[in-house]
Formats: structure tokens, sequence, C-alpha cells
């Protein structure tokens, strides 16, 4: 994703925003993840909480990683925004609703 989004961010004038999918593991995979967008150019990057390996986001069966994760991997996040003195933007996306209940997907929203 991130030699592929290079080409895109620099064959374009406009924002551009990456999927990072699940970071691809734990925090430490959040970061390099994280590193690898800043310098590609990309403008954000959408993060998600399902556990590995992912499911399809359209089926049903779908398990998310506990909540004391999500905020260690998005406190990952914006610490390498920092380090890296970026303004990428995180977008933090759950599947929460439907793996657990609304009132889980608000808290994590």
């Amino acid at each position: 994703m991130v030699d592929q989004g290079r080409q895109i961010t620099e064959a374009v004038t406009i924002p551009v925003i990456g999927d990072g999918d699940n970071g691809y593991g734990n925090a430490i995979s959040v970061k390099r993840i994280v590193k690898g967008f800043i310098k590609a150019g990309f403008a954000g990057i959408i993060l998600e909480d399902q556990v590995s390996p992912k499911a399809c986001g359209h089926s049903h069966g779908r398990k998310v990683i506990s909540r004391d994760e999500v905020v260690i991997r998005i406190k990952a996040a914006i610490d390498t925004r920092k380090e890296g003195g970026s303004d990428i933007v995180i977008i933090a996306r759950t599947d929460s609703r439907q793996a657990i209940s609304l009132e889980e997907s608000l808290w994590r929203s």
C-alpha cells in the first residue's frame, strides 16, 4: 500500500487518504505503517479495530480488539505523527457495532 500510495500522492495535487486496515498487528506495527504513510505523502490514514485475520466488512462474525488495545494502537499512531512532525489525519474506524453493541461502538467513536 505504501509504495502504490506514494505513486498516487506524487501524481495528484489533492490530499489522499489511505487504508491502513487494522495496522497489521500490534502498536509497533501501527507505528511502522503510520511512518510509511507519512513518508509516502498521505494526508490521512484509516485504522480499524478488527482482529487479525480480518473478516470482510459485509460479513457477520467480525471480531474486534479490546478497548485497551484500541487505545494503545491509536496512541501509537498519534505518537508517531508527533515524532515525525507530521499533520497526517488519523481516522479510527470501528466494527464494534456489529461485533459487540451500539453502546460499545459509541464508546470507541
